[in-house]
């Protein structure tokens, strides 16, 4: 049992040696002082382990003089750590020089005493005192950055909380060790508590070693419940955020907690800042502009800081490079290269929703633009449509003089232009208030037997001689709930449509019909068709299908899709059916009107509509009235 408790003593001492030897190795290869203090910290507490073991095993009892260094490196391990944990989250000056002070006073105080003590020596007082001068300094100095990192661990991202939690659990184990060691007496050399120590430094050796450079697999494991909060931030980050300072808000946030860090700005390609937090905006913009327009992130100092402290990362954004500055505080664990690849790879998320956000934006000011300009087009065309309708109207009625039969076919093909032109004011007219949300509905109850008739008339003189209109409706009433106005908007729309689409003339059908609990009106047409796969771009706004055989057709492209948006303001829609070659079929479905059967007497007093006075669309009536009134 003593030669495999000393095989496994052995092991554990060359272990950290081992440890030792590779921290100092990867500080030769980065050269950053953090890495430095806890290389200096593993590699000096490793050579004490190991140094002593050999002597163990070997039986060789060093002079004075190395056991001194053994004692002097056991010392300065102790103050490492408290260096290392000054470099990311400072000391005072006064509290860093005062643990020097007491380390060297200690460490002399014992090398003056005769600690360690030669063979044939008595214990003294003094030498009790330098042995617990010793244990009280170096445990003060790993004690404190203990509790230090299990403190900062609470708030930070996943991997830095789990690192520094390891550091903290793998130092907290040699700590006992030597608590044990040097108030157990003489227990503390049986093998039963020989062979705890081994555990508990076996225990220590991984929590050190993750501590320092944890392999990726662990990282994936700690980030796990993490990286499921951080996919669901990136998606609404991308997909949900309104504007650019709304995203560049949630991008900040998300950036803090991501890397651990206190504060952070990001900045567009014209050094406007677009989200900031905890940073000065003038240091933020210093930052930004010592790190150039370089691809690749960058470690800066901040004024008044010791170390990197600040991490620069480009956001190449199709307007220019802008950057995401993220700064470390007083608490903020120091970054390292899995920090700086992290937040690259959400900086890249960050411009690719920076950029959408823009087209959104830009998108939106030109729906804007283009909703202005209908507004205003529209108004601006209707005083002069109303003064051309106006004196057309006096000329075919004769007020002018009389006209030969040359001159009234003449007024005649006029006034359908007219009433086109009308047609198309009104269209864009309500596409804008559309858009605006100020398309008002006065609803009440309808029979769209009679609302189809009036659409019917509206359409008649834009009917060419070939084409034939024919409206078919059912014996009863087919009541609807909605604004009659629009819903003749809508009819006239798909019956100008037909006609538009017929360039050979032939039938146009109005099917007016109750189906499947809804009412129904069909636009039957046996014109140019449309095919299969321009039926889902057929109700855009502005878009229009092209073919050979109407190419010659006039329009904007906003008549089929106001018609689609105000059947769905009345709870409706619009559905198509067509093939090239065999016309098209466009149904208008709305809901029917519901019946209270248990008021008859009220129902009983709703006076019946009056015979409906052919008209023209609502504001083709209202221009040629008003034309009509400046005239007289």
């Amino acid at each position: 049992m003593i030669t495999a408790l000393r095989i496994v003593q052995a092991v554990v001492s060359l272990s950290f040696l081992a440890l030792g030897v590779f921290t100092v190795l990867d500080w030769l290869r980065h050269r950053e002082q953090s890495r430095g203090y806890l290389a200096l910290a593993f590699g000096t507490l490793g050579l004490t382990s190991a140094v002593g073991q050999v002597n163990v095993l070997t039986g060789y009892r060093p002079g004075w003089a190395l056991e001194d260094i053994i004692l002097v490196f056991f010392m300065t391990s102790g103050y490492a750590l408290l260096l290392f944990r000054d470099s990311f989250i400072p000391l005072s000056r006064r509290i860093r020089l005062g643990a020097l002070a007491l380390t060297v006073a200690a460490t002399g105080f014992a090398l003056l005493v005769g600690i360690p003590s030669q063979p044939g020596q008595h214990a003294t007082a003094l030498r009790s005192a330098a042995t617990l001068a010793l244990v009280v300094v170096w445990c003060a100095c790993v004690i404190e950055p203990i509790v230090r990192f299990w403190a900062a661990s609470r708030s930070r991202p996943a991997v830095q909380r789990a690192r520094l939690r390891a550091l903290a659990g793998g130092y907290a184990a040699i700590v006992l060790i030597l608590l044990v060691a040097g108030f157990a007496g003489s227990a503390a050399t049986s093998p039963v508590v020989q062979w705890l120590f081994e555990v508990v430094a076996i225990v220590a050796l991984p929590l050190l070693y993750v501590g320092f450079a944890p392999p990726p697999w662990l990282r994936r494991i700690w980030r796990q419940h993490e990286e499921e909060q951080f996919r669901d931030a990136v998606h609404d980050l991308v997909l949900f955020s309104p504007d650019r300072t709304t995203l560049a808000k949630r991008a900040a946030e998300w950036g803090l907690r991501l890397v651990g860090a206190d504060g952070i700005a990001i900045l567009d390609a014209t050094g406007e800042i677009l989200a900031i937090r905890g940073i000065d905006a003038d240091a933020a913009h210093r930052l930004a502009i010592r790190a150039g327009t370089g691809t690749q992130p960058r470690l800066l100092t901040t004024a008044g800081a010791h170390r990197e402290n600040a991490i620069v990362v480009p956001l190449p954004l199709d307007t220019g490079t802008g950057s995401m500055v993220v700064v470390s505080g007083p608490y903020t664990p120091f970054f390292g290269t899995d920090e700086v690849a992290r937040l690259r790879a959400y900086a890249a998320n960050t411009t690719a929703a920076l950029d959408r956000t823009r087209v959104t934006e830009r998108l939106a000011a030109v729906e804007r633009t283009k909703s202005q300009f209908l507004n205003l087009a529209s108004h601006e065309l209707r005083s002069p449509l109303g003064v051309i309708n106006g004196y057309l109207s006096m000329l075919e009625q004769g007020a002018l003089g009389q006209l030969e039969e040359s001159g009234v076919r003449a007024v005649e093909v006029l006034k359908a232009k007219t009433l086109e032109m009308s047609l198309l004011v009104a269209q864009m007219l309500d596409a804008a208030r559309l858009e605006d949300g100020r398309l008002a509905l006065k609803r009440d109850r309808l029979d769209l037997r009679k609302v189809a008739t009036e659409a019917m008339e509206v359409v008649r003189p834009v009917a060419g001689a070939a084409h034939e209109l024919t409206l078919e409706t059912p014996a009863a009433e087919v009541m609807v709930f909605g604004d009659g106005d629009r819903i003749v908007t809508i009819i006239s729309n798909l019956m100008e449509n037909a006609i538009k689409y017929s360039p050979q003339g032939g039938k146009i059908q109005c099917i007016v019909s109750i189906a499947d609990h809804e009412a129904h009106l069909q636009v039957v047409d046996h014109g140019v068709g449309i095919a299969a796969h321009d039926l889902p771009r057929l109700f855009n706004r502005f878009e229009r299908i092209q073919n050979q055989q109407t190419s010659h057709v006039s329009g904007a492209g906003i008549g089929l899709y106001l018609s689609r948006e105000l059947a769905r303001q009345h709870g409706g829609d619009i559905r198509v059916e067509s093939q090239v070659g065999d016309g098209s079929t466009f149904t208008l479905a709305l809901p029917l009107a519901i019946v209270h059967t248990e008021e008859p007497a009220a129902a009983a007093m709703i006076p019946e509509p009056e015979p409906s006075v052919p008209r023209l669309h609502v504001l083709a009536g209202d221009v040629e009235a008003d034309s009509e009134s400046r005239l007289a």
